[in-house]
């Protein structure tokens, strides 16, 4: 890839940082603040530090990194909000931000009159802001709402309003933070099929997001920030690879293996059987930290039986992190019959050529008796686990489906 001149360049970051003042023995109370006054002792803060990107026009460039790695602070001083310490910025158009929720509102005004007072702030005249006021309200699914003090607003109406104001203002640079991911999923999609036509219409789009998934499908170039300096910028599939190495090497070291053990205390159903244990591990059986999507893993349970009973159904759900229900498994459903069992348990559940797609998973574990009538035992959010990928890929959705191609 050619490196584009200065005039093909939406946005130029020249060695930028931004430095804050972090006071060091803060007050615990008003009265020793009243008594003894500001703490005094201040540290330098460098939340960015010497970072330089250019950004082609009619790109989309994301920004990764962990919370704290100084992203939405780049955002800031690229939208303006904050000035750089060092360093200088330079941006082609009109900069359009959704980077807090309710930044650039005014709560004791209307949405409508919210809508023309971000049009205005962005040089917009009374006729191009009245042009679009309609499309905005539409798009934002307020109509009810719009002449309502935005202070009433929930924080997903917030977000509703700030994008569709945001996208409507024919920005050439649009800025987007992690606020999208208040909103609801059915708006979730409105949003990224709205910035995929923006990005067919050849606006830049500078994105901050924890969903790798989606930025992986959406972005030209992805640029990797850690400790607010940059760690490696350029082709999305390869900076995200190398970002993932390093979260799952890090991860590793934190966590040697995942298992849950139940505290003593914690019990639900009849008494009968008690689930003890739950943890994930290899297909050879050693215990690890993650699962890889493509490679069998076994999910292992520990159980007691009190007394002796027939074939239990052992039942497992598995929860994205994000709130929908991926998969439920279950002994019955296979066809897998226990028998006869008393005292300790141990199964394993085979998670054959994993198809669960990168990121975190919840598992809840249900025991029903042989008829699935009784509940013998429930243990809601036994662990959870994180899911990653074998050669960096993200993929979009939660799970993996065994497609096949065939051209006739």
């Amino acid at each position: 890839m050619s490196t584009p001149g200065k005039a093909d360049l939406a946005v130029s970051i020249n060695e930028v940082g931004k430095r804050f003042k972090r006071h060091t023995d803060r007050r615990s109370s008003l009265k020793e603040l009243i008594v003894r006054g500001r703490a005094k002792n201040e540290e330098d803060f460098w939340a960015v530090r010497d970072v330089s990107i250019d950004i082609p026009k009619g790109s989309v460039y994301g920004l990764i990194g962990h919370n704290g790695s100084g992203k939405s602070t780049l955002l800031k001083m690229i939208g303006g909000i904050y000035r750089p310490t060092t360093g200088n910025i330079t941006t082609d158009g009109r900069v359009a931000a959704l980077i807090e929720l309710g930044a650039g509102f005014h709560p004791d005004m209307s949405g409508r009159e919210n809508i023309q007072l971000n049009g205005s702030l962005l040089g917009m005249s009374r006729k191009e802001i009245g042009a679009v006021t309609d499309e905005i309200i539409d798009f934002s699914g307020l109509s009810e709402f719009i002449n309502e003090p935005v202070k009433h607003y929930s924080s997903g109406m917030y977000v509703r309003l700030g994008f569709a104001v945001a996208v409507h203002m024919k920005p050439d640079v649009l800025l987007v933070d992690e606020v999208l991911a208040v909103g609801d999923e059915e708006f979730q999609r409105k949003c990224f099929d709205h910035l995929y036509a923006l990005r067919k219409a050849g606006k830049t789009i500078i994105v901050v997001s924890h969903g790798l998934g989606q930025l992986e499908g959406l972005c030209d170039e992805v640029a990797w920030l850690e400790h607010g300096q940059l760690q490696q910028a350029g082709n999305t599939t390869d900076t995200i690879a190398a970002y993932l190495h390093r979260v799952n090497r890090d991860e590793a070291a934190r966590n040697p293996n995942i298992t849950a053990t139940r505290p003593e205390d914690d019990r639900a159903g009849n008494g009968i059987v008690r689930v003890t244990k739950a943890e994930i591990v290899s297909a050879a059986g050693e215990p690890i930290n993650h699962a890889e999507t493509g490679a069998t893993f076994n999910l292992r349970v520990g159980f007691d039986v009190s007394e002796s009973i027939l074939g239990p159904n052992l039942r497992i759900a598995l929860q994205h992190d994000s709130g929908p229900l991926v998969s439920m498994i279950s002994n019955h459903a296979v066809g897998y019959d226990f028998g006869t069992i008393e005292g300790e348990q141990m199964v394993d559940i085979a998670i054959e050529g994993n198809p669960l797609l990168p990121g975190r998973y919840r598992v809840h574990i249900d025991v029903f008796d042989y008829t699935g009538s009784t509940l013998l035992d429930t243990w809601n959010d036994a662990m959870e686990f994180p899911v990653r990928s074998q050669s960096g890929e993200i993929g979009q959705g939660f799970v993996q489906l065994p497609a096949r191609f065939h051209r006739h």
